[in-house]
């Protein structure tokens, strides 16, 4: 087989894993929806969510292996490793965050496998937007440290998107669990929330009333009382604002930016029907630490690389070039998520708000950077 054959099939074979990352995505969540939860937070799925769940995983780890050949197939073709340009980086993160989701959460948080596949597919659709044929490095990527500073970069990214899906779950349970505690509406168990005793003066409140004789009727909280209490309207409509804000300032494309949004829309839905499915928030908050704990020294070896490529190539070690700025931002948010996450007073949503904006600041650096920010660095502009 020619080269341009096999980068043909290797493009062919993208397109075969975006799709079917699809159907395993909608099987996932398919089978969310024909799973029963019981107040005590145990799992009864039916007939159908089971097979559904069961299709969707054999449709995951058969994209991933798609997936796979078709990267490796695009390495062969142009005899390199495939790193060099936004096409191969962005598809590479994809596949090794739904490898790192396999991996993590397969067996014990299969739920969470939907939302994990779901940042996966958004990162091969921004990939697809940024296709570039496959052809020779530009000379100043040809270096054996391409290999070793941008897979420790593009591998760090991966398992940063499976921990900011980790954080964002744990913001919305930690709320959802936090509200059901407040509320004397509910009584009995929830599904973590009763896991968490009410605050001084809430627990003050009630004592008091029940001392002075107060009358009042308590209903047993149902397996649902977490995604009663929160406000649907808001899981869909504020992605969709701040996605077709964002896309229309930067693209300036009316329809892109619908048809983001839209998507964003119903991801924010999905997120509102799963809360009773999701673990507890204790359990997201730790998936989220230990994964970015995981992430960071990779992260750290990538920039100390980096420094020795550009000492190299620049006669520098390090110039405030803006890709370099936009990574030193993220390796701070990183460090002080994790610092925060140790510390008492931070621990909780205050930490979680860090990692968030580091994962922001990691999108920003690696889109907005890239493509619109001129500097030393080949990929911007590509």
């Amino acid at each position: 087989m020619t080269d341009t054959a096999l980068a043909q099939t290797s493009n062919l074979l993208f397109t075969v894993a975006l799709f079917t990352y699809l159907g395993a995505m909608i099987s996932l969540f398919f089978g969310l929806a024909f799973t029963k939860v019981q107040a005590d937070g145990v799992e009864a799925s039916t007939v159908a969510g089971s097979r559904a769940r069961t299709l969707g995983m054999v449709l995951l780890t058969g994209g991933f292996a798609i997936h796979l050949i078709s990267w490796l197939s695009r390495g062969i073709a142009t005899g390199r490793f495939p790193l060099g340009n936004m096409y191969e980086y962005g598809s590479g993160m994809a596949l090794l965050a739904v490898g790192t989701g396999l991996f993590l959460i397969r067996r014990k948080y299969p739920n969470l496998l939907a939302f994990v596949t779901v940042g996966a597919i958004l990162m091969m659709v921004t990939s697809l937007l940024l296709f570039a044929e496959a052809g020779p490095l530009l000379p100043a990527l040809e270096s054996y440290w391409l290999q070793i500073h941008v897979s420790a970069m593009m591998f760090s990214s991966s398992v940063f998107i499976v921990a900011f899906t980790f954080t964002v779950l744990y913001l919305v349970k930690d709320r959802a669990e936090r509200k059901v505690s407040m509320t004397d509406t509910f009584g009995g168990s929830t599904v973590g929330a009763a896991h968490l005793a009410p605050p001084d003066a809430r627990a003050e409140e009630i004592v008091g009333r029940v001392a002075e004789g107060e009358e009042r009727e308590v209903e047993e909280a149902s397996a649902t009382a977490q995604r009663d209490v929160v406000n649907p309207l808001l899981f869909p409509v504020v992605p969709f604002v701040v996605v077709l804000v964002f896309v229309l300032a930067v693209w300036r494309a009316f329809f892109p930016a619908m048809l983001a949004a839209s998507a964003f829309a119903l991801i924010g839905a999905g997120i509102w029907y799963a809360i009773p499915h999701l673990p507890p928030a204790a359990k997201l908050d730790n998936l989220a630490y230990r994964t970015t704990a995981f992430a960071f020294p990779l992260i750290t070896f990538g920039i100390m690389c980096g420094a020795i490529w550009a000492e190299e190539a620049w006669g520098r070690y390090w110039g405030w070039d803006p890709k370099e700025t936009g990574s030193f931002v993220t390796w701070t948010l990183y460090a002080a998520y994790l610092h925060a996450r140790s510390t008492r007073g931070w621990r909780g949503p205050k930490a979680a708000w860090v990692g968030v904006i580091g994962f922001g600041a990691l999108m920003i650096t690696y889109y907005a950077v890239n493509l619109f920010v001129v500097g030393l660095h080949s990929y911007a502009g590509v």
